[in-house]
């Protein structure tokens, strides 16, 4: 779920240099002779490894000690088999661990395929409710499931029942150590690098249909008007009745006659439900200032030889607005819980620019014709108004990026009670993430401190409290916030290495292109008949080059060429850059 604050990421090696991850210069050829990056070694996941660190050592020290973990992997597509493939270079610069070490495959020997009796002693008994998932059509990991059933006077309880990833992935353990290095699981375009290993990220923990699963579940009650009026957890076991696709859920609501819309007509009754609950919580966080961005998702197609096909963007349905509302409203139960008891834990915080950021990106907008309210604090509907007026014009997503340009990235840090956290995209305090411990360590994290202050009380509180712990926790905010940022850097990296294999074949020939936007450096361009974006840059057309808003000015001797952003433009593909992924293009 894309929020306001993951913004995309500029040039992958610009911003992997910028954290000290520096790819390395080419000094070996890749597969065919001219591609690829050199790497270090890819150590032995077999290693022995630091059984103090493990048990005892703080975030620091637990991920210094880990075994190296970068190896051919067992799932997916051919090419991460090859350790010498382009997409496999690209996951070594970024030091992404593809393979878990032996200390965790030892400890996953001793896990059960399914819940046993003993698990399910002291929890909430659910596996009767109608409760079931919506994710994508390719999603294996299923963090989620959802219920809902209608109160007295037009409210609902709206229940969230998430993956209970704490009660198998332990402090102490090697999973645990695992998990945190990563911090997150990596999603590129045609594989999965999961956070946990697959039996339990697609198995055990995930809540899958037909299975009684372990949950903690946020049971809230809202009224007619939409607001929360109570808000409890429970550890849970559910059985999720099906697994529904985002698709799937969409034609039920749009009454289509599909097989898979009369397949799910036994849950049409709670899908309309949510419609109805979701359109409330949409109009008061709009009230509130909220900003919401529809997302945009590039989605590669392949062939049976797992060559690209076409290049499309993914579908947007209201039903993953039902499902982002539903996380939303956990995540910030959660956060009030823990505000409300005076504890600190792990917040998701979107911090906003300070005026001097903000009367700069100002500036440039005024030359696009885009005015920034002059006022002490943007909000989020403010930025939403600028968007929707860009909307109108030729180069609607360059002046978006630009007006973008207005809120900073959001990061995890460590607040109390007295230091709340902000959501300054959310316009909302104490938000945190409690939705996805599959694939976010800091939701496990949360998970775990609630159920110990749950269940130990003031014991817990005290620890929670402590000043080491405290210091812990903010090393681990920073690493998640940083491996965040660097799986986004690897999962663009690999697009691109998509879009280039994709292209390849197509050197030489005449292209139609838009300008997507215009800077000093040249004419960032969408290749309209390929739904892929390249870059023409203006030393390749002229010397002398002059910028006026959206518009660009390039001379070669007597010759004068003039550009604007959102115009069409014909272009030949030149080349393909298998180093720095980069289509090369020339003005025809």
């Amino acid at each position: 779920m894309s929020q306001p604050g993951d913004r995309p990421l500029k040039n992958f090696r610009d911003l992997a240099r910028a954290r000290g991850i520096e790819p390395k210069a080419p000094e070996s050829t890749g597969k065919d002779g001219e591609r690829g990056f050199t790497f270090d070694g890819a150590g032995d996941p077999d290693a022995d490894f630091d059984i103090e660190a493990l048990k005892h050592g703080t975030a620091r020290e637990k991920i210094a000690a880990r075994p190296r973990a970068f190896g051919p992997m067992t799932h997916g597509p051919g090419i991460y088999r090859e350790e010498d493939s382009e997409e496999m270079q690209i996951l070594a610069s970024f030091r992404v661990r593809t393979v878990f070490p032996r200390d965790v495959r030892e400890e996953m020997k001793s896990l059960p395929p399914d819940p046993g009796a003993a698990d399910l002693v002291g929890r909430l008994d659910l596996r009767a409710n109608t409760i079931f998932t919506i994710d994508g059509d390719d999603a294996k990991d299923f963090d989620d499931a959802i219920s809902i059933e209608p109160l007295d006077g037009g409210g609902y309880q709206v229940g969230v029942h998430i993956a209970d990833v704490a009660h198998y992935v332990r402090p102490g353990t090697a999973l645990d150590a695992e998990a945190l290095t990563r911090a997150t699981s990596v999603y590129v375009a045609d594989q999965v690098i999961p956070m946990l290993p697959e039996e339990l990220s697609n198995g055990l923990c995930s809540l899958v249909q037909g299975r009684d699963r372990l949950t903690y579940s946020v049971l809230m009650d809202f009224n007619a008007a939409g607001a929360r009026t109570s808000a409890r957890v429970h550890k849970s076991v559910i059985h999720s009745q099906r697994r529904t696709t985002y698709r799937g859920v969409q034609e039920v609501l749009d009454k289509k006659d599909t097989e898979e819309a009369q397949s799910l007509e036994f849950l049409r009754k709670p899908l309309e439900q949510f419609r109805a609950w979701t359109l409330v919580q949409q109009k008061l966080r709009d009230a509130k200032g909220s900003l919401r961005l529809p997302s945009r998702e590039r989605k590669f197609v392949f062939d049976d030889k797992h060559e690209v096909l076409r290049v499309i963007d993914y579908p947007r349905y209201f039903s993953m607005t039902l499902i982002e509302e539903t996380a939303l409203a956990a995540n910030q139960a959660v956060g009030d819980l823990f505000r409300e008891r005076g504890l600190p834990t792990i917040y998701r915080v979107h911090p906003e620019k300070s005026p001097e950021e903000i009367e700069a990106v100002a500036k440039q907008l005024e030359e696009h014709g885009i005015h920034v309210p002059t006022k002490e604090r943007l909000s989020g509907r403010d930025i939403g108004r600028m968007i929707r007026s860009a909307r109108k014009k030729p180069n609607a997503e360059a002046l978006i990026q630009r007006i973008l340009g207005l809120i900073e990235r959001a990061v995890y840090e460590v607040h109390d009670h007295e230091d709340v956290a902000t959501h300054f995209g959310l316009a909302r305090k104490a938000y945190l993430h409690f939705t996805s411990p599959i694939r976010r360590y800091p939701d496990l994290m949360v998970h775990r401190w609630l159920w110990s202050v749950e269940n130990r009380g003031e014991e817990a509180a005290l620890e929670l409290k402590a000043e080491a712990l405290l210091a812990d926790m903010n090393e681990v905010a920073s690493h998640c916030s940083a491996q965040s940022e660097v799986a986004e850097m690897c999962e663009t990296a690999i697009g691109d290495l998509k879009v280039c294999q994709f292209m390849h074949p197509h050197v030489g020939e005449k292209l139609e292109a838009k300008i997507a936007r215009i800077s000093h450096a040249g004419l960032e361009l969408h290749l309209t008949n390929f739904n892929v974006n390249g870059f023409l840059p203006a030393k390749k057309i002229g010397d002398r080059v002059e910028v006026r808003g959206p518009t660009i000015q390039i001379s070669r001797g007597k010759q004068r060429f003039s550009f604007s952003e959102g115009y069409p433009i014909a272009v030949r593909l030149v080349d393909v850059d298998f180093v720095r992924l980069q289509l090369m293009f020339e003005l025809v």
